[in-house]
């Protein structure tokens, strides 16, 4: 818990009225445990490493707003915690250090989580680590939807550049780190096979001030090494023992079995009943009424075990059974309209099976989705690699009135030849949504074509975008927009050229006191604050831009 004698409240605005009108809106910063689901094992060096996603989201009532302080030796900064108050004041305090951080690229958050590994005591408790990653650095930016329900939720998110030493979390909003990128591992080299917690802290060094200190962590069950023992070994979508765990899982992500879309056929394999009453549910969308054609199949060694499957519609009623004594059980979908269904994996009488493979063939709907993509536009869109994000927007449709699910590739040229770039953290985002924010640091500067590939639960269709989006390492900061004119569409997109176009759009967001146009605490070159925002737009931002201006690219 942060305490008092640890707060170095650096600034307080003045405040009117009696102090007990005012209330901290304070973050609530949570890890999705969800995420951590979404591992792997990697050998690189002789060494064996525990790869992870990882999330970290605010349910609180206020922003975790973070900005730069006082620059520190060895390249590093203070990082400032600014508290909003609900009569419109904030507060400010140090909370940790801001760190540059090569292998991404930007701006990190020193310390910001911290992944273990600790064992599984006898009564199923969490007992001591035996393996620990590095606290790792985050830039912490609004990168997608967490819950859009909480007060205080901005549409669009606030915090979204690594460029600066302004980053943050939304209320409603979360960060994702993809197991891919460099610091989201454990090395678990030393650690004997067996079944061990997976967990993940975020804060670990209690920097920053929150409503709830206690919230920090998440953990899951994870299998090293083949489990250790001589049993079965629990598969990658455990776990899933009712209809309620798998609804709490994410729809169509990486190990979770709450599958959604699974057509034009899923199959998967490795699948395990690892202990007596080991119950697997799995749950997916059907997009048609179903035929004869259309099926749910179990295929396993029934002489290792009599296993043994349901199919439950979506409110829970038992549709049908099949238990034979043969090394395959299969439910037709024939007849069955539309909608979601579960399947339950069991053992006929507690028995277990060290393996067995699904397979989800559903109906096809009618008419296959659509999708248009809108950006990036056409021409070259240009941002900062590492530092910047960028919003991919679509619109998703189905005249059948499936739902959709998206996800979204890459690529140096408009085709799909194999060489295009899925990006891990789209996959099966829902159509409806409309928007996907890429992370640059998923891939390498250049410049890509996006591909949008929309699915109902079977058929899939996709879409190029008209434009190109460039990652470069630098971006002229003068460059700003193509045009003067809100109502034209290059209103807000860098063109290369340095001219009044720039100028006007940057006078239109000074004006407004929008916070892109804060670009600096300092208008003197020889400050410490020069160049570094500051999270107020006043006049040092406007002779800054005039700087840049007048140097041109």
């Amino acid at each position: 818990m942060a305490q008092m004698s640890k707060w170095g409240i650096v600034a307080l605005t003045a405040i009117s009225g009696s102090a007990s009108a005012q209330v901290d809106l304070l973050p609530d910063i949570i890890v999705d445990a969800n995420r951590l689901y979404d591992n792997a094992i990697q050998i690189s060096g002789g060494r064996t490493y525990l790869r992870l996603s990882n999330a970290t989201a605010n349910i609180g009532q206020g922003k975790l707003h973070l900005y730069g302080g006082a620059v520190l030796p060895g390249g590093r900064q203070e990082v400032i915690q600014r508290v909003h108050r609900s009569d419109g004041t904030w507060w400010d305090r140090v909370a940790g250090q801001f760190v540059y951080h090569p292998g991404h690229g930007h701006i990190h958050v020193d310390s910001w989580c911290q992944y273990s590994l600790r064992e599984v005591t006898t009564d199923g408790g969490v007992g001591p680590v035996v393996a620990q990653g590095k606290k790792t650095s985050f830039c912490i930016i609004d990168l997608s939807i967490w819950d859009s329900s909480l007060p205080g939720f901005v549409p669009g998110g606030e915090f979204r550049s690594c460029g600066s030493t302004v980053q943050g979390l939304s209320v409603g909003w979360q960060d994702i780190y993809s197991r891919g990128l460099e610091g989201q591992a454990i090395d678990i080299t030393d650690v004997p096979a067996g079944t061990y917690w997976l967990e993940s802290e975020a804060d670990p060094n209690n920097n920053m001030l929150e409503s709830d200190e206690t919230n920090n962590t998440a953990r899951i069950l994870v299998v090293i090494g083949g489990g250790g023992g001589g049993s079965i070994v629990a598969d990658a979508y455990e776990e899933n023992n009712s209809r309620a765990q798998v609804d709490g899982r994410p729809v169509g992500q990486n190990n979770s079995p709450n599958l959604g879309p699974v057509g034009p056929q899923r199959i998967i394999t490795n699948l395990t009943i690892h202990q007596s009453g080991d119950d697997d549910y799995f749950k997916f969308y059907q997009p048609g009424m179903g035929t004869s054609a259309d099926f749910v199949r179990i295929d396993f060694p029934h002489s290792a075990g009599d296993v043994d499957m349901q199919l439950y519609s979506s409110t829970g009623t038992l549709l049908a059974t099949s238990q034979g004594t043969t090394n395959s059980e299969t439910i037709t979908l024939n007849n069955r309209p539309a909608g979601w269904y579960y399947v339950r994996v069991y053992g006929f009488n507690g028995a277990t099976c060290p393996g067995y493979t699904l397979t989800i063939d559903p109906s096809a709907s009618s008419n296959a989705p659509t999708v248009q993509v809108h950006t990036p536009p056409a021409g070259d869109t240009q941002r900062t690699y590492g530092a910047e994000t960028y919003d991919v927007t679509w619109s998703a449709a189905d005249l059948d009135g499936n739902p959709t699910w998206v996800t979204v590739y890459v690529n140096t040229t408009p085709t799909l030849d194999g060489n295009e770039i899925m990006l891990p953290t789209s996959l099966h985002t829902p159509g409806d949504l409309g928007f996907y924010i890429i992370n640059s640091a998923d891939f390498t500067p250049g410049t890509y074509w996006v591909y949008a590939a929309v699915t109902d639960g079977n058929a899939w269709s996709g879409a190029w975008s008209d434009g190109t989006i460039t990652f470069v390492n630098e971006v002229c900061l003068a460059d700003l927009s193509s045009s003067a004119d809100p109502n034209d569409p290059g209103y807000g997109v860098p063109d290369g050229i340095i001219d009044s176009a720039d100028f006007f759009f940057y006078l239109d967001l000074f004006v407004a006191g929008n916070l892109q146009a804060d670009l600096t605490g300092s208008a003197d070159p020889n400050s410490p604050f020069y160049g570094v925002p500051d999270n107020i737009v006043d006049a040092a931002d406007f002779f800054f831009f005039l700087d840049r201006f007048t140097e041109g690219c």
